[in-house]
């Protein structure tokens, strides 16, 4: 595992240039968001996409991962037309600890074997991964690192984050203690917007 540590949420551009070099070629990550620390992998990258499956425990059919997006022309790219309300919501408390599920563009995921008909979306509030998700130019598929303590959902310590996944996982940008609140997923595929779960976010 190749470790990265953020100072004040940011890398250096060299850094960043090594780091989605390595998602290019199907490097899983775990990268710090404004919620819980994640793994994730590159769209494009079916071998990423094996790698991270087989990490959460899922087939690529069951996996239920999100997509992390730099930008709102980039939400557009891989999803149906959603409407003005929606937009507005989203321009509201975006980037932040939220995760809206909207109408997925089924044209875009096709190799993904899921072949879903919605996705959740996230930008989150940490600088360091919007830069390189902009230059990737590409959304990344993600899921949250959910910790095997009964008392603990989530990893937050970020030795016990090296140690666990030293040997599976190829990159890990260390951002200092994760959190323990998930990101509020709000559905806005129906007719209105409706929470399905309290996270950190406010709404």
């Amino acid at each position: 595992m190749q470790v990265f540590r953020a100072h004040e949420h940011q890398l250096n551009h060299a850094e960043l240039q090594e780091i989605q070099l390595a998602l290019k070629k199907g490097a899983v990550a775990i990268f710090p968001t404004d919620s819980v620390y994640t793994m994730a992998c590159a769209f494009s990258s079916n071998q990423g996409i094996d790698k991270l499956c087989k990490l959460v425990g899922k087939k690529s059919s069951q996996a239920n991962l999100s997509l992390l997006c730099s930008s709102f022309e980039m939400i557009s790219d891989y999803t149906l037309p959603y409407s003005t309300a929606v937009f507005r919501l989203m321009k509201r408390v975006l980037p932040g600890p939220y995760t809206f599920i909207l109408n997925a563009d089924v044209r875009k995921f096709r190799g993904y074997e899921n072949r879903r008909k919605t996705v959740g979306i996230r930008m989150p509030d940490e600088a360091f991964l919007i830069e390189m998700i902009g230059m990737l130019n590409e959304p990344l598929f993600c899921s949250s690192l959910h910790s095997e303590d009964e008392m603990l959902q989530y990893f937050t310590d970020t030795e016990e984050i090296e140690e666990r996944f030293a040997d599976t996982v190829q990159l890990f940008v260390d951002d200092g203690p994760g959190g323990l609140e998930p990101s509020t997923v709000i559905d806005c595929t129906g007719a209105e917007p409706s929470m399905v779960r309290q996270g950190k976010g406010e709404i």
